[in-house]
C-alpha cells in the first residue's frame, strides 16, 4: 500500500508492515532516497494479522487482529511519515502482551535498488543510536543522510496491560535529520492532508455517471493525480509513478497533463513552467542535454552526488515536439494566450531543436542515436525496436509517433508562426511516403539508419491517428488493425502483434497492454471518425479498471487475452498508482463525450458515443476557456446548462 505528500512516500505491506530488502520498494523515501526500510509492530512477539485496508485522501488505515486485541494504523505522510498505532481491547477481560517496534534505515538509492548503478554495494541498515529526541539512524560513509525515528510515548519496547474496553496509542514520526528535530500534531495534520484533496476536487471538473463502480475509477484516478502531485514554484508537477519513479520526467507528464486538461488544467500549467524553466541550453554529452531540449528525468540523492547519474538528464527523444502538443493543447483549451506568450521563447528554441539537434542526418525527422538509453521514445527498453526478423536497427532512428507528435506540435504552434503549417504539411507528405507499409496497410513503427522501415506491427500509429498525420485512406485500415485479434486483446491494444516473432505478453513493450497507450489509440480512433471501434476500445480499458484492485489503472498488464470472469495478467513490479495511467481515465472521457475545445472562438464540441458502461453521464465544473461548464448526457442527448457570455456549444 502506498501514500504520498510532495516528495515523500511509503510503501508498505497490506498489514502496514515494511520490510525491505525482500520487497525492495518497501520503507519511507524522500524522492530517491529510502529514509527507512523497516517498520514493523510486534504485539507478544508476532506480528498482527491484517483484516482491512482503506485508502482516502492521503492517508491509509490499516485494520488488524492480535489475538483478542484489535490494531488500527492511520498512517499519511507530512515531511515524513506519520502515524498513529491503536492497540484496543475489546473484551470483558484483562489483557497483557509486549508491544514492540521495529525500525531500520538503509538509505537505499531507488536506482541502485532497480539495477540502473550496480556499482554500488547492496544496501546494508545503518547503525541506530537513542537519543533523548528519539532513535537516530544515520549512515557513516556518505555524509547527510540520517533519519529520526519519534515515539510518543517514549520506549520502542512496553508490557502493555489493558483492561475492558482500554486501549493503548502510539504515535510515530519519522522525518530526515538529526537531533533537535520536531513534529506537529497528528491530527492536525490529517486535517491539512485531507484539505488538500477536497480543494482538489473542488477546482477539477465532476465527472459522475449512473454507474457506481465507474464513479470509483474516475474517483480513484483523480484522487491518485492528486497524491502523485509535488508542488514547485512553477505549480503542480506530478511525479511519474510509484514506488519505481518517484520522480518528474519529461514525457510522462506532457502527455497525462493533455489528457486532464478539461478536469484540470493547472497541472498542465505546472508541467509547462517546470519543463521550461529546465530547457536544455548547453551541449553536454554527459546529461544529453541540447540547446532547446526538453529533458527526460530530474534525479537527486546519492547516485547524483556521485557523479553516477546526472541531476537533469534528457535522454529521450519525444518530450521536445510534446512540450509543443502540450502548449498548444492547453491554450486551446484555457484560451490562456498569455502562457503562450510567456513560454514561447521556449517554444521557439523547442522548434528549432526539432529542426537541427533532433534532425541528426537532416531528412526531416527526429531521430536518436541513442545514449543511457538504447531507445528513446516511449517504449525505452533495449529490445523495444527490432526488425521483423529480430535484428536490431542501425541508428539512428525515426520513431513514427514522434514524426506525429512534431506534426501536431507545429501545426498547434503555426497560431503564432503560420509559416509552420507548410513545414507540417510536408513532413505530412514525406512521412506517407517513407513510414506507410503498402502490403501491410499499415505504419512502420521506424525508420532505421539506412533508411530501411522497422515493419514490426505495434501500438504506435494509434498515436499517429491522434495526431491526425495519417491521411483518411490510411486510417481506415489502420483502425481496423489497432481492434484486430492481433493487437487488441479485449483490455485494451498489445504493444507488439501476436504474430511477431518476439512477441510476449509478459514482455514490458513488445505485448504487453499500457493503459495510456490504448488510452491515445481510443483518441485517435475518434478523431479519425471511427466512432464504433473508439467506444470499443474505450470501453474495453475502463472495464479493464474495473476488474483491478483497488479500481486503479497501473503503468501496464500482460497482453494474455481477455478470459472472462478473470481480471487483466499482472505485470510484475508495475507502477500503480502512475500518472498517466490514472490520467488516461479521463482522456477515455473525453473520447465518449466527443469533446472538442476551441477556446479561441469560444466554442466546446460536445459528441457523445452510446456505450453500455452509463446511460447518464452529469459533468460539473468542466474547465474550458477560463470558465466552469455543466453539461448533462442522456444517451446521445446533450443538455447543456446556463453558459457564460462568448461561450457556446456545439452538438453532435
Amino acid at each position: 500500500m502506498i501514500v504520498k505528500h510532495d516528495r515523500f512516500f511509503a510503501v508498505s505491506a497490506r498489514d502496514g508492515s515494511m520490510r525491505a530488502p525482500a520487497d525492495l520498494g518497501d520503507g519511507v523515501w524522500f524522492a530517491d532516497t529510502r529514509i527507512l526500510s523497516e517498520f514493523r509492530v510486534l504485539i507478544g512477539g508476532a506480528e498482527p494479522v491484517p483484516v482491512d485496508v482503506h485508502l482516502d485522501d492521503g492517508q491509509a488505515s490499516f485494520e488488524l487482529t492480535a489475538g483478542d486485541l484489535r490494531v488500527t494504523r492511520i498512517r499519511y505522510m507530512d515531511g515524513g511519515l506519520r502515524e498513529k498505532i491503536t492497540i484496543a481491547n475489546p473484551g470483558p477481560g484483562t489483557m497483557e502482551e509486549d508491544v514492540e517496534l521495529v525500525f531500520a534505515a538503509d538509505f537505499a538509492a531507488m536506482l541502485a535498488i532497480r539495477g540502473n548503478v550496480p556499482v554500488l554495494p547492496p544496501p546494508v541498515p545503518a547503525p541506530a543510536m537513542d537519543t533523548p529526541d528519539g532513535l537516530l539512524i544515520t549512515r557513516h560513509d556518505w555524509p547527510g543522510q540520517s533519519a529520526m525515528v519519534i515515539v510518543r510515548p517514549a520506549g520502542f519496547k512496553r508490557r502493555t496491560r489493558l483492561g475492558p474496553g482500554k486501549e493503548l496509542t502510539l504515535f510515530v514520526d519519522v522525518i530526515p535529520g538529526a537531533i533537535g528535530a520536531t513534529v506537529t500534531d497528528f491530527d492536525d495534520g490529517l486535517v491539512r492532508t485531507k484539505d488538500a484533496y477536497t480543494r482538489w476536487r473542488t477546482a477539477s471538473a465532476s465527472i459522475r455517471t449512473d454507474n457506481p463502480e465507474v464513479n470509483e475509477l474516475l474517483e480513484r484516478s483523480l484522487t491518485d493525480l492528486r497524491m502523485l502531485c509535488d508542488r514547485y514554484p512553477t505549480g503542480l508537477y506530478p511525479t511519474g509513478g510509484l514506488p519505481w519513479y518517484a520522480v518528474p520526467f519529461g514525457r510522462d507528464q506532457l502527455i497525462a497533463s493533455m489528457m486532464m486538461l478539461p478536469a484540470n488544467p493547472e497541472i498542465a500549467r505546472g508541467v509547462l513552467r517546470y519543463l521550461a524553466a529546465r530547457q536544455g541550453r548547453r551541449n553536454d554529452p554527459g546529461t544529453e542535454e541540447q540547446p532547446g531540449k526538453i529533458l527526460h528525468e530530474v534525479r537527486t540523492g546519492e547516485v547524483v552526488d556521485r557523479g553516477l547519474w546526472p541531476h537533469h538528464l534528457f535522454g529521450t527523444i519525444d518530450a521536445t515536439p510534446l512540450f509543443l502538443c502540450a502548449l498548444a493543447e492547453t491554450v486551446d483549451w484555457t484560451g490562456d494566450e498569455s502562457l503562450l506568450d510567456e513560454l514561447w521563447t521556449n517554444a521557439e528554441a523547442a522548434i528549432e531543436w526539432c529542426a537541427s539537434y533532433g534532425d541528426v542526418d537532416e531528412d526531416g525527422y527526429i531521430e536518436y542515436r541513442g545514449g543511457r538509453a538504447r531507445n528513446q521514445g516511449w517504449k525505452d527498453s533495449d529490445d523495444s525496436l527490432t526488425h521483423v526478423d529480430g535484428t536490431v536497427p542501425p541508428p539512428p532512428s525515426a520513431l513514427c509517433e514522434v514524426q506525429a507528435y512534431l506534426y501536431r506540435g507545429l501545426l498547434g504552434m503555426s497560431r503564432k508562426r503560420p509559416e509552420l503549417k507548410d513545414r507540417a504539411e510536408a513532413l505530412r507528405r514525406r512521412f506517407d511516403s517513407d513510414f506507410w507499409m503498402t502490403d501491410q496497410e499499415f505504419v512502420a513503427q521506424a525508420l532505421d539508419g539506412s533508411k530501411r522501415r522497422v515493419e514490426a506491427i505495434t501500438s504506435n500509429p494509434g498515436h499517429c491517428l491522434w495526431s491526425g498525420i495519417l491521411p483518411p485512406e490510411r486510417a481506415a485500415s489502420v483502425a481496423d488493425r489497432l481492434v484486430s485479434p492481433e493487437l487488441f486483446n479485449g483490455w485494451g491494444i498489445r504493444t507488439l502483434s501476436t504474430r511477431a516473432i518476439n512477441y510476449d505478453p509478459t514482455s514490458y513493450h513488445n505485448g504487453s497492454v499500457w493503459p495510456f497507450d490504448t488510452a491515445f489509440g481510443a483518441a485517435g480512433l475518434r478523431r479519425s471518425g471511427f466512432n464504433p471501434q473508439a467506444e470499443t476500445v474505450a470501453r474495453s480499458l475502463l472495464e479493464a479498471g474495473l476488474a483491478v484492485q483497488l479500481r486503479r489503472l497501473p503503468e501496464l498488464w500482460c497482453g494474455d487475452d481477455r478470459v472472462p470472469g478473470r481480471p487483466p495478467v499482472d505485470y510484475p513490479n508495475t507502477c500503480s498508482p502512475q500518472s498517466w495511467s490514472a490520467a488516461s481515465a479521463y482522456m477515455l472521457m473525453t473520447t465518449l463525450l466527443g469533446l472538442q475545445a476551441d477556446a479561441a472562438r469560444g466554442v466546446l464540441h460536445i459528441a457523445p458515443l452510446e456505450t453500455p458502461l452509463w446511460t447518464r453521464i452529469e459533468v460539473s465544473g468542466l474547465h474550458f476557456a477560463g470558465h466552469r461548464l455543466d453539461f448533462a448526457v442522456e444517451g446521445t442527448k446533450v443538455k447543456v446548462g446556463k453558459l457564460p457570455s462568448g461561450i457556446s456549444v456545439e452538438r453532435g
